[in-house]
């Protein structure tokens, strides 16, 4: 299983930016384009160069212009690889996998409103943030677990995230076990991948787009098993 993340950075001067995106797909230049806010285009940009590059390192036949979306809005590249695409704040990752599913989600930690979100924890999870000595760390390793899970599954906003138990590694919602594992991809953020494989192996490793996206770019990376 094969994890990737990129640093967003500053804006991408205007050459820049057009030579990362023209080879982009027609419909995915448009998807690009109706983001307001240039974090937003540049993060959605680099999630895609990132799955482009995964495809690639996992002599994958599929290309981006092969991407379909199901009924729940979830984009599939057919049987042979399961992908999913996360950003928040500075980072996007996209994590791979040839067999099974996977899902992956990265928060930036920023403060909230926590008593907004009681109704989507569990009576137990809510507990363990309240008796936090960081209650905010703690909302967001079990918000971005249930994401991970939901995104896994594919329902999306079907599935209530009051719905998802969690307990230790392992995360449950209606019938189904589910796989979690933090990923620690940067100083101030919660990242964590959901899959349907027991005992993943998983490749975590940096990559910087504007350098094209090849070899060379990558960053060291890191293990879990």
């Amino acid at each position: 299983m094969l994890v990737m993340y990129a640093r967003i950075g500053e804006r991408l001067p205007s050459g820049e930016w057009e030579r990362l995106l023209i080879p982009m797909p027609g419909p995915l230049r448009i998807d690009i384009g109706r983001y307001r806010r240039w974090e937003d285009r540049q993060a959605v940009l680099f999630g895609k160069l990132l799955l482009a590059e995964g495809l690639r390192r996992m002599a994958s036949p599929a290309q981006l212009g092969d991407l379909v979306w199901d009924a729940s809005g979830r984009p599939f590249l057919g049987e042979d690889i399961d992908f999913n695409i996360s950003h928040s704040g500075d980072y996007a990752v996209c994590a791979l996998c040839r067999e099974g599913r996977v899902g992956i989600d990265i928060e930036q930690l920023r403060p909230l409103a926590l008593k907004d979100f009681q109704e989507q924890m569990t009576p137990r999870q809510w507990g363990m943030i309240l008796a936090s000595a960081r209650p905010l760390d703690a909302f967001f390793d079990l918000w971005t677990r249930k994401e991970a899970v939901m995104k896994a599954d594919g329902r999306g906003m079907a599935i209530p995230l009051e719905a998802i138990a969690l307990e230790g590694g392992k995360a449950f919602c209606e019938g189904a076990v589910w796989t979690v594992r933090e990923l620690p991809i940067a100083p101030g953020y919660r990242c964590a991948l959901a899959t349907d494989r027991e005992e993943p192996e998983i490749r975590c490793e940096e990559v910087r787009p504007t350098q094209g996206v090849s070899p060379a770019s990558l960053a060291d990376g890191f293990s879990l098993a």
